[in-house]
């Protein structure tokens, strides 16, 4: 005989409750299969979390889910999804380990349920994120091996009391979630360190191969910022007790920046937010600093690669400062000799001048009919001016930094341009020197014996170009604020597409190849000048003939 007991369930309702078990059972297999494969054929990660948070909400029949995942290193819970909360707020809203619910949840590793989280102590309102309308709240942890990386959260409008099903249920989906973030996050990590060991493998290629600094450091800042994508980084050099950025790749940001002052300052690694910067040491001396910005943070074992990277920066950056150094020395050794040879050339040429007078002077002493006297004096005089100018191109070899050096000073330009004539006549004997005209003192600014070197080697030039018997006339007039000399000749003059070139060195006219010379006396003439702050080039004459000009500027007391 069967006994009814009261307190016992009716065998119906106990099927139906069975049923019902057994249907949420498959709902849940159903529900985490569907996710499994829709997060596995997701495009990106966003994707996936989007999928995630529209199913749980579907399932869970509720009005809004929303994750945030845990950011170890400044103890904060970021909201990464949401399907019901305001969603500018994804990536910005936060939330302290311990604060609210969803920080109490990640602090116990514990679900926690509120049937109104107005009347629950734990409950924190985040401003512009959450709405007055939500009343009930269930949290769970995000748990791999025992460490919480997140929480998920289901919120409805209505009051609604969760049950030991509802609340195991939602973990269940939440340890699925926490696979795949897990499964995800193995996966970035396997990506990066591909990306890391290629951008080590770059740098250390072309570290190899070059050795100029600005292709280096663009180099090493451009695969750093490859590696995270989305990054910004910099390189800042040493300059004195400063930096100076030398080398950048995208929009760093002023904290960035300021947190490679800090590094280079402090000569540590500083972290914070998304940015991190370290200081450039080769050994003990610190070359300056390098900045990177992440979106969303950088983790531990990024530094680690961002700091093997320094390290190779700092080490190319030394070997490519010390073949700059080298190579500016040898420029400048290089500079210096064409300086050297620059001077032994034009001094060396002013020497033909007063050995030109000297035999002059000699030819008329072979000359001498023992009715003429023989001008002595100044034939020593021109013997002093070569010991002279022995011991200028002595004093220039010398020098670090040799230069035709000429002695500015106020002289008058029409009594040194006689002075000059009257010790060159000797070489236009055999032509008919023509003076400038009389006239008052045309006082100038420079080096009256360097003008009067200038002077004399247009003389010579035209004695040995223009037929004897013809005339050599030296003018000199006032232009603006100038002086202008010119020597004019009879001679067959310069032809046109050389009247520029014979100003350069050892550069002479193609028509006058058989004459003796070097090709250095215009361009000799030509550095003297311009050291002075005057000018010369070539006109060609009324009547045929050459004539060569220059000028020297005017005294300002004139």
């Amino acid at each position: 005989m069967y006994f009814y007991d009261s307190r016992m369930t009716p065998p119906d309702e106990a099927d139906s409750g069975e049923r019902e078990k057994q249907e949420r059972k498959i709902r849940e297999l159903s529900f985490l299969h569907e996710v499994t494969q829709l997060a596995s054929s997701a495009r990106d990660w966003d994707e996936m979390l989007r999928i995630v948070i529209d199913r749980t909400t579907d399932a869970m029949r509720v009005e809004v889910s929303s994750l945030y995942l845990l950011e170890r290193r400044e103890g904060i819970l970021r909201l990464v999804a949401t399907n019901g909360l305001n969603r500018r707020f994804i990536g910005k809203a936060t939330l302290r380990v311990g604060e609210g619910i969803t920080g109490w949840t990640a602090s116990a590793r514990v679900p926690a349920a509120a049937r109104d989280v107005r009347a629950d102590p734990r409950f924190k309102w985040v401003q512009g994120v959450d709405e007055e309308r939500f009343t009930s709240m269930l949290s769970v942890p995000l748990l791999i091996r025992d460490e919480v990386v997140g929480v998920m959260n289901v919120q409805t409008v209505r009051e609604r009391a969760f049950d030991r099903e509802e609340i195991e249920f939602l973990q269940t989906i939440a340890n699925q979630v926490a696979g795949i973030i897990e499964k995800g996050r193995l996966q970035r990590d396997a990506e990066r360190k591909l990306r890391e060991v290629s951008a080590l493998f770059e740098v250390s290629n072309v570290l190899t191969s070059t050795l100029e600094l600005d292709e280096v450091l663009s180099l090493i800042v451009d695969r750093l910022v490859r590696a995270y994508p989305g990054a910004a980084g910099a390189i800042y050099l040493r300059e004195g007790d400063d930096l100076r950025e030398r080398a950048r790749s995208g929009d760093l940001g002023k904290p960035a920046a300021q947190s490679a002052r800090q590094a280079f300052t402090e000569a540590r690694s500083i972290a914070s937010g998304d940015h991190v910067a370290l200081p450039l040491l080769a050994g003990e001396r610190l070359l300056g600093a390098v900045a990177l910005r992440v979106p969303g943070g950088i983790a531990d074992e990024e530094i680690t690669f961002v700091r093997a990277l320094a390290n190779q920066a700092a080490l190319a950056i030394d070997k490519a400062s010390l073949y700059a150094i080298e190579r500016e020395t040898t420029d400048n050794l290089r500079k210096l000799e064409r300086a050297r040879s620059e001077l032994v050339a034009v001094v060396t040429h002013d020497l033909r001048t007063p050995l030109s007078v000297i035999r002059g002077y000699l030819d008329l002493l072979a000359e001498h009919d023992g009715t003429r006297r023989i001008p002595v004096d100044e034939a020593v005089a021109q013997v002093e001016r070569l010991d002279e100018m022995v011991d200028r191109i002595l004093a220039g070899v010398r020098a670090d930094q040799p230069a035709l050096s000429p002695r500015r000073a106020r002289f008058d330009l029409r009594l040194a341009v006689l002075a000059t004539l009257d010790e060159v006549a000797p070489l236009a004997r055999r032509h008919r020197l023509v003076r400038p005209r009389a006239g008052g003192p045309l006082w100038v600014r420079g080096d009256r014996r360097r003008v009067g070197e200038v002077l004399a080697g247009l003389v010579h030039n035209a004695t040995k170009y223009a037929p004897q018997g013809t005339r050599i006339r030296v003018r000199i007039q006032r232009e603006g604020t100038r002086a202008v000399v010119r020597v004019v000749d009879e001679g067959p003059g310069v032809a046109p597409p050389d009247r520029q070139r014979v100003f350069e060195p050892y550069v002479r006219g193609a028509a006058h190849t058989e004459v003796p010379g070097s090709g250095i006396g215009l361009f000799a003439s030509r550095r003297v000048l311009e050291a002075q702050g005057g000018d010369i080039w070539y006109e060609e004459g009324d009547r045929g003939g050459a004539v060569f000009a220059f000028s020297l500027p005017l005294d300002a007391k004139t």
